[in-house]
């Protein structure tokens, strides 16, 4: 599971850098990939977790979040990350890590703050840390 989590994790990741799009169709397939190994391997399904993903959606996308990256959080939450506050903190703390090191690496490359940044290697990474 999480070799397919990390596979995953690359492609979405480098699409999201060039394109700075999530496509549905990659997420579908991540989906039905991750449900048949959940299945497979009797993992646990986290659906309070997409709630609770879902439930904070509206204000995430006020802040000017793309919503291919809260269908991305939705979709790896179901699977990979239980809802308990050990884990919210750790993800917090891994995406903060790996958004602010985003972040550097955009402004020294665009020499500016206005450029949109892909929030999927940030997301995955914070998701393999939990993981993990």
């Amino acid at each position: 599971m999480l070799v397919a989590l990390v596979g995953f994790s690359i492609y979405t990741s480098l699409m999201d850098l060039k394109h700075h799009r999530i496509s549905n169709r990659s997420l579908l397939l991540g989906a039905l990939t991750f449900s048949l190994l959940s299945l497979i391997q009797d993992h646990s399904f986290f659906l309070s977790s997409a709630l609770i993903t879902l439930v904070f959606a509206p204000m995430v996308l006020k802040a000017g979040v793309g919503a291919g990256d809260i269908k991305l959080t939705t979709v790896l939450s179901i699977f990979f990350l239980p809802s308990n506050l050990s884990t919210l903190l750790h993800f917090l703390s891994a995406f903060v890590v790996i958004s602010s090191a985003l972040l550097l690496f955009n402004i020294a490359k665009e020499k500016s703050l206005k450029s949109s940044i892909a929030l999927a290697p940030a997301i995955c990474g914070a998701v393999i840390w939990c993981a993990r």
